[in-house]
């Protein structure tokens, strides 16, 4: 499998599992789920009259502890941070819940 299969596959399980309303948890990376934005006034912008923008649901990722680990690693630390990637990316290849969707 190519990665651009593998990265497609790996979208299109988070955007089926979250749009039926799950979290998807993914160790030492972190959570997509599903928040409801509360109804809001907001203003047309050419127009500039107030307009009534309703509900809506809003896809939303938290990084995990590891992820933002990994991203506060300085440039000196590089073969660190490939290795705690690969950890992350490994232990993504090995979540049965997105495999079989």
């Amino acid at each position: 499998m190519n990665a651009a299969k593998a990265i497609n596959a790996f979208v299109e399980a988070i955007t089926y599992y979250i749009s039926e309303g799950a979290t998807v948890h993914i160790s030492n990376f972190g959570t997509f789920e599903v928040r409801k934005r509360a109804a809001r006034i907001s203003h047309d912008v050419h127009s500039r009259e107030k307009i009534l923008v309703g509900e809506q649901n809003i896809p939303v990722f938290r990084a995990g502890k590891a992820l933002k680990l990994a991203t506060k690693q300085e440039i000196s630390d590089e073969d660190k941070l490939v290795e705690q990637l690969n950890n992350i990316i490994l232990g993504v290849q090995h979540q049965d819940k997105i495999d079989n969707y």
